[in-house]
């Protein structure tokens, strides 16, 4: 049986004595609470009678047992004030406090979903706000607020938790909700812009930057902490740290039950079809007996290869119902170990990387046994060498394995090897329009085609050509293009979306020389070249440019035509696009492709 007093200072006395139960509460803190700085003469007695009222309430007192054996709850007198006995599991907030700690410990452990599970469990105690039905004094206004803060932290924590998991997706609802409710609260904020990227949905994602910033400097003058301001810029740069450990969403279910599934957030598509019908065929078609089908795909900085993979991975769950699993290699310019990538991938299919043999060759040995007798897919991205591939083949023909490549990649291992071309002009049109949002009017269908020649139909530099219009909503497409078309150096920020980053990502993985020779070009060329007249810009004998050139041709920074100067003794000239030009011109010259 539930009962509540009904005097509003009865409850009062009441919460305090809960709020440290089975522990003495002085009296000096009970008048405090009941009357502040100015108790009536008549505090001793008046408390006296609220605590005689309690004492009737069923359960707090057995007049049959006097003294400290009244029972396992009591109100008791106490030397210098009261305590209430109460047994340790009939308090909400003990409940929500030791489920809490579970929780907790169980994160410690690197059971994260045995963690969100007990973590959820301790806020589902919570029925509403605490205390809600008093008007608290300081004492346990105070309380108050110190439970509702140990609500929020088990909140973000659990959320953390998810996040871990890879639920962004049924995060972005909830967080919606919480962030409204807790505008200046700048970790839920942050949550809600994590959860938005890795759904795909960045431009929100720095829509919620921005309404939290007009918030705290509307309302208290101050600017977004700086691990929020940190987020932001990482967000812009699309930074690839933003992933989850390995570059990857968490196994979707127990790995010792369901098959893993670690693939990232599937992304519609715009004119890839197609590609991915041709790439489909040769990846689900029966293989022979000679190991798994690879399918290397690479193509122009921004073609697109990542969300080309990890969709083509998504839509064949059927052909692989014994896993998909997606691995990266990380920052061009700093690439991850094959042991730690063999480690992800070791994680994802049940192992604990703390019990892992520490030699590449035994975890490569590890996988090959995990995979035999299996039908997995498998999707490795930012490749740039085949024998960064070579130790993370499945076992089986029934497997298959998809590689993202920065250049174009060979092997025996590879049944066949893709180029991503740039979109046609409709299609490009297509994806400019869906990402801005066709209500923008923007009025100028040639100054349109213009910025997407600029972008050269890439869907990456497209899309973030539409980041930066989303951020300066007063830019017309005419601003826009004179900012591509730009030839004089400008420091290209990092914190803000520019169509050059898939470009300058790209040049992070060039050996020196190489990247040397493509500024150089892109500083002292115009138009197409001749092997002679790169020569002559570049310092070198032909021979050795050529093999240059051909080196660049194979990272896609440079295009090739058959020769029609009738001045070259070569078979080929070459040629940069107008965004890989714009982009090297774009930055200064000592900061070239780092």
């Amino acid at each position: 049986m539930h009962v509540t007093p009904s005097a509003p200072k009865v409850r009062q006395v009441l919460a305090l004595l809960a709020l440290r139960a089975n522990t003495t509460v002085p009296l000096h803190q009970l008048v405090e609470e009941l009357w502040e700085e100015r108790p009536p003469s008549s505090a001793a007695t008046t408390l006296q009678t609220y605590i005689y009222q309690l004492r009737k309430l069923p359960g707090l007192c057995d007049p049959q047992l006097p003294g400290p054996a009244v029972g396992p709850r009591a109100l008791l007198t106490t030397p210098g004030g009261y305590r209430l006995s109460v047994p340790s599991d009939c308090l909400d907030s003990q409940e929500f406090g030791e489920l809490a700690a579970r929780g907790r410990e169980s994160m410690e452990r690197g059971s994260v979903a045995e963690a969100a599970d007990m973590l959820q469990r301790a806020l589902t105690v919570w029925r509403g706000p605490a205390l809600s039905d008093l008007a608290p004094g300081p004492i346990v206004g105070i309380d108050a607020l110190r439970l509702e803060e140990q609500r929020y932290e088990v909140l973000e924590e659990r959320i953390n938790a998810d996040l871990l998991l890879g639920r962004h997706h049924r995060l972005i609802s909830e967080l919606t909700a919480l962030a409204a409710d807790n505008p200046t609260r700048e970790g839920l904020h942050a949550k809600l812009m994590l959860s938005l990227y890795r759904a795909g949905r960045r431009p929100e994602a720095l829509e919620v930057f921005q309404r939290i910033r007009r918030v705290l400097t509307r309302e208290l003058g101050l600017e977004p902490c700086s691990e929020l301001q940190r987020l932001h810029q990482q967000v812009l740069a699309g930074d690839r740290g933003l992933d989850l450990p390995g570059g990857r969403t968490a196994v979707h279910g127990a790995p010792t039950g369901g098959p893993p599934v670690t693939l990232p957030a599937d992304a519609p598509l715009v004119g890839r079809e197609a590609d991915l019908l041709h790439v489909g065929r040769m990846l689900s078609e029966p293989g022979g007996t000679d190991g798994p089908r690879c399918v290397a795909v690479s193509g122009p900085p921004g073609a697109g290869t990542t969300a080309f993979t990890v969709h083509l991975a998504h839509r064949l769950g059927d052909s692989f119902p014994d896993g998909r699993l997606y691995v990266s290699f990380g920052n061009p310019a700093d690439p991850l170990a094959i042991d730690e990538v063999l480690a992800t991938l070791l994680e994802a299919v049940g192992h604990r990387r703390a019990e892992l043999p520490p030699l590449r060759a035994d975890r490569a040995r590890m996988f090959h046994a995990w995979t035999t007798g299996r039908r997995v897919l498998l999707v490795i991205d930012d490749v740039a060498t085949t024998d960064q591939v070579t130790d993370l083949l499945p076992a089986d023909s029934g497997s298959a394995v998809l590689v993202a490549g920065y250049r174009r990649l060979y092997g025996s291992q590879f049944r066949a090897r893709v180029d991503l071309p740039p979109l046609c002009s409709e299609r490009s049109l297509e994806l400019f329009l869906a990402a801005l949002g066709r209500d923008r009017a923007l009025g100028d269908a040639p100054g349109l085609h213009t910025m997407l020649d600029l972008c050269g139909d890439l869907p990456g530099p497209t899309l973030e050509a539409v980041g930066l219009l989303a951020l300066r909503p007063h830019w017309s497409i005419r601003q826009l293009i004179d900012w591509l078309s730009r030839d004089r150096p400008a420091v290209v920020a990092h914190q803000r979306p520019h169509p050059f980053h898939h470009v300058v990502r790209r040049c992070g993985r060039l050996e020196p020389r190489l990247r040397e020779a493509l500024a150089k070009l892109a500083w002292e060329s115009t138009g197409d070249l001749t092997v002679e007249q790169a020569a002559a810009i570049l310092g070198r004998d032909a021979d050795e440019t050529e093999e240059l050139l051909e080196e660049l041709v194979e990272f896609f920074l440079l295009g090739v035509d058959m020769a029609s100067d009738p001045t070259t003794e070569r078979f080929f000239q070459y040629r940069l696009a107008p965004l890989v030009r714009t982009a090297l011109r774009a930055m200064q010259p000592a900061r070239t492709c780092v």
